[in-house]
């Protein structure tokens, strides 16, 4: 009689170290399994070494948003891909797997490790809620506030204190206030520069890179008209949010080109980016890319990529256009165009280009430095 072989035991820190590879949608599987199983995906410990792993796989966040009237958006789809696959694939097709909706209206702020900031709001107040597209938990409303006018929001990760904040830039009461899970209540920043005398804010999008919220403004020292403008009027408002500090951070400083419209940032290839369009006479309209090569340091701005806008066959008066993710052979940029919800593979060595458009949606708000992640929306 064959006597049966004892079970294979593996150490714990090798099932951990097998498991912290997976996706969060295996892991969440997973759980069921047993309960060390099911409490190690709730563990604070595993979730950071599992979010440190799932950093190597960068994806993108496509994130279409659904207008009532009055243009107040009440429900937004979800999806997120490996930036692998959009650049393999000249088409892509989408699913509506992840929908939330708001009774009133909410608006997009960013995101980061993994969860995605909204704000939603009413006739009376506004509040925060925390989002992870890969577990599908929302939180609940968190920091309620009072505020009829327009602000300015940011969100990104405090590497010094391991939570999450918010910075909102109020253009009435023209202060700063910081929101840090955990704390639930809102702080003012008094080092924070005037948000309407010393510049003006481009938009409503803001940049988080490396422990930083970064926007790009309009200097008020500096004559600036729409129809003169060039790359000297702009300047990166760089806030820590660690020490909750601020820094200025000049562009590349230009030859005096025209620029055809206002600047952007992004990041791109973990850099710092910012694209410029602008008119080079028989050359035609450029579009040209510069990267911060080291964070923080203006010498360090490096031109990434200049083309023509008749190379793309697009203009650059009806297309906003957006660095999305580099092939892994180096040779193929995507670019994502929001206003018309296509993207644009370009061949870094031909010049070939190929447009595409994604199955569904046009509204399209991008995060293309998307990470999986088991990241609860409590911030822990």
């Amino acid at each position: 009689m064959q006597v049966p072989s004892p079970p294979v035991l593996l150490p714990d820190d090798l099932i951990i170290e097998v498991l912290s590879f997976l996706t969060v949608k295996l892991l969440m599987r997973f759980r069921c399994v047993c309960k060390s199983w099911n409490s190690l995906v709730s563990n604070p410990k595993f979730i950071k070494i599992h979010q440190k792993k799932s950093e190597r796989n960068k994806n993108l966040v496509l994130i279409e948003k659904e207008y009532s009237s009055f243009l107040v958006c009440k429900r937004i789809i979800v999806n997120y891909l490996p930036t692998s696959r959009l650049v393999g694939n000249s088409l892509i097709t989408l699913t509506n797997n992840h929908i939330l909706n708001e009774e009133d209206g909410f608006f997009l702020v960013g995101s980061c490790n993994g969860l995605v900031c909204l704000v939603g709001y009413s006739d009376l107040e506004k509040w925060l809620y925390f989002y992870n597209p890969a577990t599908r938990t929302l939180s609940k409303k968190l920091g309620t506030f009072t505020d009829k006018y327009v602000s300015i929001f940011g969100f990104g990760y405090d590497t010094l204190t391991d939570t999450y904040k918010v910075v909102n830039l109020c253009r009435k009461s023209r202060d700063a206030r910081i929101f840090s899970l955990g704390d639930s209540i809102w702080r003012s920043i008094p080092s924070f520069p005037d948000v309407t005398d010393s510049f003006e804010y481009l938009c409503y999008t803001c940049v988080y890179f490396s422990g930083t919220l970064n926007w790009l403004v309009i200097r008020k020292d500096i004559t600036y008209h729409w129809q003169n403008r060039v790359v000297e009027n702009f300047v990166i408002i760089s806030l820590d949010l660690g020490t909750e500090t601020y820094t200025q951070l000049l562009l590349p400083r230009g030859s005096g080109e025209k620029l055809l419209v206002d600047p952007t940032i992004c990041v791109f290839m973990d850099c710092l980016c910012t694209c410029f369009s602008h008119a080079e006479g028989y050359m035609g309209d450029q579009f040209v890319i510069w990267k911060m090569m080291k964070f923080g340091v203006e010498e360090s701005w490096s031109q990434f990529l200049k083309i023509s806008y008749p190379t793309l066959q697009i203009s650059c008066f009806d297309s906003s256009l957006q660095p999305l993710c580099l092939s892994e052979s180096g040779d193929t940029l995507m670019l994502g165009v929001r206003k018309k919800g296509q993207k644009i593979l370009y061949n870094l060595r031909t010049n070939n280009v190929v447009q595409t458009k994604f199955t569904v949606g046009k509204n399209w708000f991008y995060f293309n430095h998307y990470v999986e992640s088991l990241v609860s929306t409590n911030g822990q």
